[in-house]
C-alpha cells in the first residue's frame, strides 16, 4: 500500500514537472520565435511564388532607416516611395504601412507593397521586434507590437503631412497588430487583415491541438502565466475581435482563406461580426495560410482596388 502510494505521488510530481517543462517552451515558442534570417526572405518570397527576384531586383527600391521604440529598442523600417509624378487630386499623399507576421520580416510583405505601390502610394515598411533587423524584445503578438505600429505611423505622418490618407495592412499576427492598433487610432483612412486570430488565448490551443498534439489544459494557463512573467502579457489579453468592437471610425477589408491550416476562417467570421463601422470581407477559395495572395494574386488587386475605392481612398 505504502508502495502503491510513493508511486502515486511520483508519477504526480512527474506529471506536474512535465507540464512546467512543456508549458516554459510553449512561452518560449511564443516570446522568443525561431525568425527567418533577413538576408533569406526575398529567397523565400520567390520560393513560395509571390514574385521573381528579376521583378524584385528591378522594381523594388527600398530607403531604410531606423526608428526608435518607445521600449527603448530600435525599429528597422524601409519606404518604397510612390512613383515620381504620381498624385491625387485633392494633394493628399495616399500612405500604406505594411505589417509583417509572427517570424518573418519587412521583406515578406513587398509582394501587399507592390499593390499600393501601383496605385500611387506611398509604402511604409517596418521589422517587428525580435524579427529582422529590429531591436530584441520579447514577442508578445500583437500586445506592444501594436504600439510600435503607433510609432512608425506617426513618423509617416509627420514624414508625408498630417493629412495624408494613411492606412495599415497586416499578415497573421501583423494582421492582430493592425486590428488592436486600429482601436486607438482615430485618424486611420483604412484597414486591411489578412488570416489575423481573433482571441490568442484560443489559437494557441488549437495550435497544441492539431500541430503538436498536446491538450491545452494544464499547459496552457501556466504558459500564459509565464507568458506574463517573461514577456508582460497574459495570452488572453491578447483578443483583437473585442478590439474591433471599437472601430467605427476606420472602414476595414478582412480576407482569409478557406483552407487556412493554421488560424481557421471561423476566426476571420468572429473579427468581422465583431466589427462595428463600415466593413468587407472576402474569403478566398483554396488558400491556406497567409497564401491569399499567391493563391489569387488578380483578385486580391481587385479587391483591395474596389475597397479603397468604395471608400474614397483612391
Amino acid at each position: 500500500m505504502l508502495i502503491a502510494l510513493y508511486v502515486l505521488l511520483a508519477l504526480i510530481a512527474a506529471g506536474i514537472v512535465f507540464t512546467v517543462i512543456i508549458a516554459w517552451k510553449v512561452s518560449g515558442m511564443i516570446l522568443y520565435p525561431r525568425a527567418y534570417a533577413y538576408d533569406t526572405v526575398v529567397d523565400e518570397e520567390v520560393k513560395r511564388g509571390h514574385f521573381t527576384r528579376e521583378w524584385f531586383d528591378a522594381n523594388v527600391h527600398l530607403e531604410e532607416f531606423t526608428l526608435a521604440s518607445s521600449f527603448g529598442y530600435a525599429l528597422h523600417c524601409a519606404i518604397w516611395p510612390r512613383e515620381n509624378g504620381v498624385s491625387f487630386a485633392d494633394g493628399k499623399r495616399r500612405v500604406a504601412v505594411l505589417v509583417h507576421g509572427f517570424s518573418y520580416c519587412l521583406l515578406g510583405q513587398v509582394k501587399y507593397a507592390s499593390l499600393f505601390h501601383d496605385l500611387g502610394f506611398d509604402c511604409v515598411l517596418y521589422d517587428h521586434r525580435n524579427h529582422g533587423l529590429s531591436g530584441r524584445a520579447p514577442t508578445t503578438m500583437g500586445a506592444c507590437e501594436a504600439k510600435d505600429l503607433e510609432t512608425v505611423c506617426a513618423w509617416a505622418r509627420e514624414h508625408y503631412g498630417e493629412d495624408a490618407l494613411l492606412g495599415t495592412l497586416g499578415e497573421s499576427m501583423g494582421a492582430a497588430t493592425v486590428m488592436l492598433h486600429a482601436k486607438e487610432d482615430a485618424r486611420l483612412a483604412f484597414a486591411v487583415e489578412d488570416c489575423g486570430f481573433s482571441d490568442l488565448k484560443r489559437e494557441i490551443a488549437l495550435v497544441m491541438i492539431n500541430r503538436f498534439h498536446v491538450p491545452p489544459f494544464p499547459v496552457l494557463p501556466l504558459a500564459s502565466l509565464f507568458c506574463r512573467l517573461r514577456g508582460g502579457v497574459f495570452l488572453g489579453s491578447v483578443c483583437p475581435a473585442n478590439a474591433l468592437k471599437d472601430c467605427a471610425h476606420v472602414p476595414m477589408l478582412f480576407i482569409h482563406g478557406d483552407a487556412d491550416e493554421l488560424i481557421p476562417y471561423t476566426m476571420m467570421q468572429e473579427c468581422f461580426d465583431a466589427k462595428a463601422g463600415e466593413k468587407e470581407r472576402w474569403l478566398v477559395p483554396g488558400a491556406r495560410h497567409a497564401d491569399c495572395f499567391r493563391a489569387d494574386q488578380e483578385g486580391y488587386r481587385t479587391h483591395l482596388s474596389a475597397f479603397l475605392q468604395a471608400h474614397r481612398i483612391i
